[in-house]
């Protein structure tokens, strides 16, 4: 039998799967702190499958750069591909900064304020990450808050979609729909060869390849690319039937194979070290394609939309920025972690438990009620006056 093809263009289980790839970033430092407590610095599972696992938990956040991709870049290819109206940069990224910017300062400046006393040099560190600059500085990248680098790359390519969507747009006037397709296929492919050989060209030519190339924007370009990639797949088959399910385990088993191939070779094999989140990120494009491409009631779908993964999606932000500085804080004062590596999974646990508590509170004071400045703001970006707005009414 035939599917329909997804009636409504909204992904909101998608949600969810940053708070996967936010708990596994989670586990990822907990198993890292976790082997502190010993002079050798092992791991508790050194030399096992397990430790494997483990060790290679810091490729999920390419999924954070792949589905932004997807998730911002979906509305621009609809108006590209449909002939609709521009995207105006402006309102654009002022929606964007509401979204990230009022919870980061509040992390950024609690942190840093906690963690530095006021040399010229921690305010230097403040500075930059403060303007999100930190990832240009091999040198404080990882200061105040250590994942702090990928909202500066990640701001990087907000800036990027303000530039290119308008020139996209003005580029696709007036062509036929096969002509726009092509356009956009052939820029989402070339942003990805670009990083790829960025990488490619820095790992093979530099002995010491610098952490603000590694975990800097053209590095992790080709992730957010092939988000933007996947999106404009899924609207030209918007009206085409859905995958059907053999299509979805074939595409999600090969999805697996790759994170297995990465996984296992990374600390061998020096090019796939190299191309280790490039992997994780085409992975992870797959196994979304295998979703977004499904029927709207498909059992994933179905799955995502479980309340429990919702709720873990809503708050991803607050568990991915705090946790960090959470257990930094902790160990500090030697509260409720032990770097011995026998406490990993009670370090884990406590961690998780904490973040999640925190992100919670931190939601509700400050996320959550800085959507509603986004209602102050016209499609422009304009300020829309209260009191104009009812006189004219």
């Amino acid at each position: 039998m035939t599917q329909a093809p997804r009636a409504s263009a909204r992904y909101e289980e998608l949600e969810a799967y940053r708070g996967v790839a936010a708990l596994l970033v989670v586990l990822f430092h907990a198993y890292q702190f976790t082997r502190e407590g010993t002079a050798a610095q092992t791991y508790l599972y050194e030399g096992t499958p397990l430790h494997t696992l483990f060790v290679n938990l810091d490729t999920p956040v390419a999924w954070f750069f792949t589905l932004s991709g997807f998730l911002i870049f979906l509305p621009i290819a609809t108006s590209l591909l449909s002939s609709g109206s521009a995207l105006h940069p402006g309102a654009f990224l002022l929606r964007r900064a509401i979204r990230i910017v009022p919870l980061y300062y509040v992390v950024i400046l609690v942190v840093w304020t906690l963690r530095y006393t006021g040399s010229p040099e921690n305010w230097t560190d403040l500075f930059e990450h403060l303007t999100f600059t930190h990832v240009f500085d091999s040198h404080f990248i990882f200061y105040t808050v250590g994942p702090a680098w990928s909202l500066g790359v990640e701001v990087m390519f907000y800036l990027l979609l303000a530039l290119l969507g308008p020139w996209l747009h003005a580029r696709a006037t007036n062509r036929a729909a096969p002509a726009r397709v092509r356009l956009l296929l052939a820029w989402c492919s070339g942003l990805i060869a670009l990083s790829l050989l960025a990488k490619f060209a820095v790992h093979a030519f530099m002995p010491t390849v610098p952490r603000a190339f590694t975990f800097g924007p053209i590095a992790h370009l080709d992730s957010f690319a092939l988000g933007m990639l996947l999106a404009v797949i899924v609207v030209t088959r918007r009206e085409q039937a859905p995958l059907g399910a053999t299509a979805r385990l074939a595409v999600r088993l090969v999805a697996l194979a790759l994170v297995a191939f990465t996984f296992g070779l990374r600390f061998q094999v020096d090019l796939v070290r190299t191309f280790a989140y490039s992997l994780s990120g085409l992975a992870f494009a797959l196994w979304l394609a295998s979703t977004v491409l499904a029927p709207s009631a498909s059992r994933m779908a179905r799955r995502l939309a479980h309340p429990v993964w919702a709720h873990v999606g809503l708050i991803s932000y607050g568990v991915y920025l705090w946790h960090e500085p959470i257990m930094l804080e902790l160990a500090k004062r030697g509260l409720l972690v032990d770097p011995a590596p026998s406490a990993f999974w009670r370090n884990a646990l406590v961690l998780a438990i904490l973040a999640i508590l925190v992100a919670n509170v931190t939601y509700w004071l400050i996320e959550y009620p800085a959507t509603f400045l986004r209602r102050a703001f016209d499609s422009r970006g304009r300020f829309i006056d209260p009191y104009e707005q009812a006189r004219r009414k």
